[in-house]
């Protein structure tokens, strides 16, 4: 099973767990798609978006998530220190607001691609629970010929009561935030003293890969964070990114033939740090 096949089995669940017929799921997935590219628009006022509708989890899988892990995987591809990680026997990343997959999804189908077989521990750590669900059983939807572990962490970076309780996942070899920072952005103030915590905690040598929209704020206050506590830029550019999927069409029927393709043209901004 590659990537993308292994999404379409969580589409296949999430879809099956939208009430209603097939016209009715149809009508109300692309209801969700507008209302969240609506949403996004205003994320610096608003934050936080809410995915427990099923409907909205699928479109964010299917819109977003194939995308991103797409820009991922290419970032790791293209980057010698990240590549020389998964070199490693046993691999642990922590995927901060990584709820929707993009992050582990793009390591995975480097891994799988490449050709590497580390022991893969991936940490998942996000405010909405039911996406502990859709990652679950990927190691059972894998098969025994590549290990990986997917671990979820339920906190909320805005509330210093669910956060704290969690530690063992600062030891990370590799810290991921996909389009994260700017979900939170517009209530910076209740979740800078969590990513204090997560920047000054990580262990010398840890990675940390950092992709988001191209905003100034959002980057700034990244950068900022990394300075800081120490963390070294290796690697940083920003601008639009094409992020093709042709090879995966097919693995993405029949819902690419009923819905708008997934994203295929971002602007963005990334870093790609290493702890002092």
């Amino acid at each position: 099973m590659n990537c993308f096949q292994l999404i379409k089995t969580v589409l296949d669940e999430a879809y099956a767990a939208i009430p209603g017929d097939p016209g009715t799921k149809d009508a109300s997935i692309r209801e969700a798609l507008a209302s969240l590219s609506n949403e996004y628009r205003s994320l610096t006022k608003k934050g936080c978006l809410d995915y427990s509708d099923p409907c909205r989890r699928f479109a964010y899988i299917y819109r977003y998530t194939t995308s991103h892990a797409n820009l991922v995987y290419r970032l790791i591809e293209g980057t010698g220190q990240l590549r020389t990680l998964f070199d490693e026997n046993k691999v642990t990343t922590s995927c901060v607001g990584g709820g929707p997959g993009s992050d582990f999804l793009g390591i995975l189908k480097y891994c799988l691609k490449a050709g590497k077989t580390p022991e893969l521990k991936c940490q998942i750590l996000d405010r909405d629970a039911s996406w502990g669900e859709s990652w679950s059983d990927v190691d059972d939807k894998l098969g025994p010929s590549f290990r990986i572990s997917t671990v979820f962490h339920p906190l909320d970076v805005t509330d210093a009561a669910t956060w704290m309780k969690f530690s063992k996942y600062l030891q990370a070899d590799l810290f991921t935030l996909i389009y994260f920072m700017s979900e939170v952005y517009a209530l910076r103030e209740q979740a800078n003293a969590y990513f204090e915590t997560l920047m000054g905690s990580a262990k010398s040598g840890a990675l940390m890969l950092y992709v988001d929209n191209n905003s100034p704020g959002f980057a700034s206050w990244f950068d900022e964070l990394a300075t800081r506590h120490d963390w070294a830029i290796v690697a940083a550019d920003q601008g639009m990114q094409n992020l093709p999927f042709e090879e995966e069409k097919t693995d993405l029927r029949p819902y690419i033939d009923k819905f708008d393709p997934p994203k295929i043209r971002a602007d963005v901004a990334y870093r790609i740090a290493r702890k002092q």
